[in-house]
């Protein structure tokens, strides 16, 4: 009868043992929505991005700004002067990038002894060119725009 029960108990601990070493080598399937890897790189890098601008903020004395959006690929760009009694400039703009290139809406305040023009520029694309060997980049302004 000893026996029996000396090794009824010794075959539960090693069943036991057996269902902790499969569960170790075949986890289950993860029940929660887990973030794919290039949306672990593009917030990552969004990250990185903003921890720049935000010293570089500091350095300029809030003259220069730069904010990113990875997830919807934009980016806010602005410098300027501060405003003063005397003068204010200040530009503005969102960068949204797709497809290669960069389109870029802006808008420009300029101002003498506090009167303040707002200036909304056209909105541009930048995209990279090459022209005989040299790379560089085209900048495409709209002079007359209609739409039908």
């Amino acid at each position: 009868m000893v026996g029996l029960v000396v090794t009824m108990s010794m075959t539960s601990v090693a069943r036991a043992d057996d269902i902790a070493l499969y569960e170790r080598m075949w986890p289950s399937i993860p029940t929660t929505r887990q973030l794919t890897l290039s949306q672990q790189l593009t917030d990552s890098l969004t990250e990185l991005g903003n921890t720049l601008g935000y010293h570089l903020d500091l350095l300029s004395n809030d003259m220069l700004a730069l904010r990113f959006d990875g997830r919807h690929k934009r980016a806010r760009v602005k410098f300027g002067v501060i405003d003063s009694d005397y003068v204010t400039f200040k530009f503005d703009s969102v960068v949204h990038f797709t497809a290669g290139m960069a389109r870029i809406q802006a808008r420009l305040d300029v101002g003498i002894a506090g009167h303040v023009m707002h200036v909304d520029l056209p909105d541009m694309e930048m995209l990279p060119a090459e022209y005989h060997g040299e790379r560089g980049v085209e900048l495409r302004v709209p002079l007359y725009q209609h739409y039908f």
